[in-house]
């Protein structure tokens, strides 16, 4: 599915300790993941994800991600999984030109299923590149992010901008 895919976690209880998963494509190359994660009870903590377009997919099951930090730009979250990021932090990057960032993109295909993107106590701010380029880049945080398939479930708390 991906030509340019770093990582794929599959199985049940994976556990990721200060790990580093990137994806060194570029944003050039459109989507590059750097995680596609498929395992159930999975953990991450005090890992980073870097990339650009789709850097984390969260595929399915249960997924639980501490103190992480996610670099990217459009839809660089996204998937099917049940998935909760606390205590992260969430760093939109430069996009190409006349593109925009959006930080998820839920994949919900069925209104019954127990998946969505739950982010609490995270926080937003832009990754150096945006920070101190000239481009008047659009970063979509309203309801963080964009459903693929109509039914996408987020929960936002306390969250620093």
């Amino acid at each position: 599915m991906f030509l340019l895919l770093s990582t794929a976690v599959v199985g049940q209880g994976f556990v990721a300790v200060n790990i580093t998963f990137s994806n060194t494509a570029g944003a050039i190359n459109h989507q590059a993941v750097a995680v596609r994660n498929g395992a159930d009870l999975s953990t991450f903590y005090s890992c980073s994800f870097q990339g650009y377009q789709d850097t984390l997919y969260v595929h399915s099951l249960r997924q639980f991600y501490r103190e992480c930090d996610i670099y990217g730009t459009v839809d660089f979250i996204f998937g099917n999984a049940a998935a909760v990021f606390q205590n992260s932090n969430i760093y939109p990057k430069l996009p190409l030109q006349n593109q925009f960032n959006a930080i998820t993109a839920q994949g919900r295909t069925d209104p019954n299923q127990n998946t969505g993107i739950s982010i609490q106590n995270c926080t937003v701010k832009p990754a150096d590149d945006l920070k101190f380029s000239n481009s008047s880049t659009q970063t979509y945080l309203v309801g963080l992010g964009r459903s693929t398939q109509g039914l996408c479930t987020h929960k936002v708390s306390s969250m620093d901008l």
